[in-house]
């Protein structure tokens, strides 16, 4: 019986689990002390004669009826007290939120702005991004940077930070501009290294040392995302962000195998040639055969409410950047962003769970999770390292449930992200990345998790102003 009333609490408000687990056992003392002296009683009184027609007298069998039902009742009363106990922490922004408009999405866009402070997510020196700077990760790779590149940019148009000032969008985008056009590269391959140390600018050798590609498509495709609608942005860094592009490092090189990906069926490959094909005309065709692979790739049935879903390896990051960050989004790609979403609460209704399937930090490390994997089957999760799947409760990340939040307003999307606001701590410095439906928190404040957010946030913002 305790460990049922310990789950409850732990699916409650954290902050009342200690207190309400010593209020039961408080309770339950006490009646143990009462049921011993109401004990003590029957058994004085029957020996003053009290009790001595055989109607009045209780058997072992009936009083074991009688301490069972005042237990009962008694632990009804401790599960009626403990809602009212879990409220009595103020509710999160989207729980106390009478409709769910612009100026609380402003307030989000601000919370996940937190973490791009300098001292918090960004170097204060080299105005360098950290991928987990709340974990002491102080370092990036090209998918790093493109995630702060378009934070600052979405930054600036929410109007959280204007242009001028040394913490201004000008000077934070120009230390990042100044990097790329200066930075170390391997000089074997003349590409860039897979790890930079923020605090230096230079390459992270632990993490670099293991890579064994010449060159990461992509991070790089995710990078010229955020770099194009930089220069969109602000056309005074065009000339500079394309010699970065063209001259820096051979990236033309890398055009014919790009290419060659038209054939793919992956919602990643979909998004980082959309990077490389903002600078490669020639390119221009790639991201929709890849969206046209994906739409007709035959169905698979997801077990949760029999939901339809191309058989494609599918998951919510680059699927979701896909639909914030590139420009002309193809109406079949908002579809399948919808069917995608409509495939998690039906998951949701079927299991009484909630699910936000992406890419991140777990209790079992980095995961990912795909909703559809390309080899008919859903709902999988792999490990960093492994194709093999892993066996755990997916964790309900919050970049996810925001992004839902953001594009349908739904009860269900609005019901998960509360859930977080109430299971994660209050966004300080940034959102944390989620949590899974067993109590187990994600607590990792880092880049991925607060850029998207920004990136939900902007575009609600911009869909109603």
């Amino acid at each position: 019986m305790e460990r049922g009333i310990t789950t409850y609490l732990k699916r409650n408000n954290p902050v009342t689990v200690a207190q309400g687990l010593v209020n039961y056992k408080k309770v339950r003392s006490l009646l143990c002390l009462r049921l011993v002296a109401l004990e003590a009683s029957l058994e004085a009184e029957r020996k003053k004669g009290f009790f001595r027609q055989n109607r009045w007298r209780f058997s072992k069998k009936a009083k074991c009826l009688i301490v069972f039902a005042i237990i009962t009742v008694m632990l009804v009363s401790i599960f009626t007290i403990l809602p009212k106990l879990n409220n009595s922490t103020p509710p999160g922004l989207i729980e106390s939120a009478q409709t769910i408009n612009s100026t609380v999405w402003m307030q989000v866009a601000a919370n996940a702005w937190q973490y791009f402070q300098p001292g918090v997510g960004v170097d204060s020196n080299t105005g360098l991004p950290y991928a987990g700077g709340a974990t002491g990760f102080h370092y990036f790779t090209d998918w790093d940077l493109g995630v702060y590149i378009q934070a600052v940019i979405d930054a600036n148009k929410t109007g959280l930070i204007g242009n001028d000032g040394a913490w201004g969008s000008s000077a934070r985008l120009e230390k990042v501009v100044r990097f790329l056009e200066t930075r170390e590269v391997n000089a074997t391959t003349g590409y860039p290294f897979w790890f930079y140390d923020a605090t230096t600018g230079l390459d992270y050798h632990a993490l670099s040392d293991l890579s064994t590609d010449t060159v990461d498509v992509v991070d790089t495709g995710r990078l010229f995302v955020a770099l194009n609608n930089l220069r969109v942005f602000d056309s005074s860094l065009a000339t500079r962000i394309n010699n970065i592009v063209y001259n820096r490092s051979n990236y033309t090189a890398l055009v014919s195998s790009i290419a060659s990906s038209a054939s793919s069926n992956s919602i990643y490959a979909y998004y980082f040639d959309s990077g490389f094909a903002s600078f490669w005309p020639q390119l221009a065709s790639v991201p929709g055969k890849i969206l046209g692979n994906i739409v007709n790739s035959g169905n698979v049935t997801s077990p949760y409410g029999n939901v339809s879903l191309p058989n494609a390896a599918i998951t919510g990051d680059p699927l979701l950047c896909s639909v914030f960050e590139l420009n002309n989004n193809d109406s079949r790609l908002l579809a399948l962003s919808k069917q995608v979403y409509l495939a998690h609460e039906a998951y949701y209704n079927a299991t009484g769970q909630y699910a936000a399937f992406s890419e991140g930090n777990s209790p079992n490390g980095f995961v990912w999770e795909w909703v559809t994997t390309g080899s008919s089957d859903t709902w999988k999760i792999t490990q960093s390292g492994s194709s093999s799947y892993v066996d755990m409760s997916p964790v309900v990340y919050n970049k996810v449930a925001f992004s839902f939040l953001a594009l349908y307003n739904t009860t269900f999307a609005r019901n998960m992200v509360v859930y977080l606001e109430q299971s994660l701590p209050t966004p300080t410095n940034g959102y944390s990345d989620g949590a899974d439906n067993s109590g187990n928190l994600v607590s990792q404040v880092g880049s991925n998790t607060n850029g998207l957010i920004l990136d939900a946030a902007t575009y609600a913002i911009q869909k109603n102003p």
